[in-house]
C-alpha cells in the first residue's frame, strides 16, 4: 500500500493560511507471522479521484524500478571498466 503524506506549515504571527512544506509517499507491505510479504485483498476504488491516484501510484512504482535498473546498469559499466 502506498500512503501519500502532505505536510503544511503555518506561521501563527503571519496573517496567512497554511503553506505546503513537503510531500512524501510511504510504501507499506503486509507481513505474515514469519515476517514475509503476504497478499492482501485488493483495494476497492470507488471514486474517479481514487482511481486516478491509484494509476499515478502505479506509474511512480514503474518509474522507480526503471530508474533503479538504469542506476544498476550504469554502476555495472563503471565497475566493469
Amino acid at each position: 500500500m502506498e500512503v501519500a503524506v502532505n505536510v503544511e506549515v503555518e506561521v501563527l504571527e503571519a496573517d496567512q493560511g497554511p503553506q505546503h512544506a513537503l510531500s512524501a509517499y510511504f510504501t507499506m507491505v503486509a507481513l505474515d507471522r514469519n515476517g514475509r510479504p503476504m497478499a492482501v485483498p485488493p483495494l476497492e476504488l470507488e471514486t474517479e479521484e481514487e482511481k486516478a491516484a491509484f494509476e499515478a501510484a502505479k506509474k511512480r512504482h514503474e518509474l522507480y524500478h526503471q530508474r533503479k535498473k538504469q542506476r544498476e546498469e550504469a554502476a555495472a559499466r563503471v565497475i566493469g571498466k
